[in-house]
């Protein structure tokens, strides 16, 4: 199978999740979503596998790592229709995928200072998103957020520096690689902010079908810009 093939197959899959968050939303049957959500991240596994193959690549097992725990992730906040105190799970795994997104930023080889170390305020806008998303969850004062503040705090700041990360690769990768890591970054943290928004205020609450619409599709979109960036920053021009 060429990897073109299991992409079309990934973002179907996707597009079919995405009605299924909508159908939840509108009577309640969590059913196609347990069918099609775990599916996700093994696709996108085989796609990376086949996309490195055919570019004469070594797959890097510990991008499969990130993957897995997105999986684990993704099944766990699936299962909060069942157990809501599942969600530190959820958020757990998703916060060791985010690290391991973060070692495999690093240890890509610098051709160059960070652009970070002489621009250090291109820092400031996701420091400040960061601070006003966190203020703003504390006017809300949703209980579960209060009682989860600590974890919450940690997950913002380990996946803004993911963000960090990503943007200080600039000029060690190929400008197309780069784009795509930072945007699907970009995205990342856009998803996980609207799950923070519709979980712990009162934004989303007539429009629960539009959030998880959001979160599904930034997150689908991310996860595969972040794993083709990745393998394609190994490929030589």
């Amino acid at each position: 199978m060429k990897s073109k093939n299991l992409l079309y197959y990934y973002f179907i899959l996707l597009i079919v999740e995405i009605m299924a968050e909508v159908i939840f939303s509108l009577n309640n049957s969590p059913y196609l979503i347990f069918a099609i959500k775990p599916l996700l991240m093994p696709s996108l596994i085989v796609w990376a596998f086949l996309f490195a193959a055919e570019n004469k690549l070594v797959f890097n097992r510990i991008l499969i790592l990130a993957l897995i725990f997105s999986l684990f992730g993704d099944v766990s906040l699936m299962l909060l229709v069942i157990n809501p105190d599942i969600f530190i799970i959820g958020l757990a795994c998703f916060l060791i995928a985010h690290i391991i997104y973060i070692v495999l930023f690093i240890k890509i080889p610098a051709k160059q200072k960070s652009i970070l170390r002489y621009k250090p305020y291109l820092l400031l806008p996701y420091i400040l998103y960061g601070a006003l998303l966190i203020l703003f969850l504390y006017q809300q004062n949703h209980p579960d957020f209060i009682k989860l503040q600590a974890a919450i705090i940690m997950y913002a700041i380990v996946i803004l520096t993911m963000l960090i990360a990503a943007v200080s690769l600039y000029g060690s990768i190929s400008l197309q690689s780069y784009k795509l890591i930072t945007v699907g970054a970009l995205l990342f943290i856009l998803s996980d902010s609207t799950i923070a928004l519709s979980k712990f205020s009162h934004l989303f609450e007539q429009k629960e079908y539009l959030a998880r619409i959001i979160i599904m599709a930034l997150y689908g979109t991310a996860q595969f810009l972040i794993v083709k960036g990745y393998i394609s920053s190994k490929i030589r021009s």
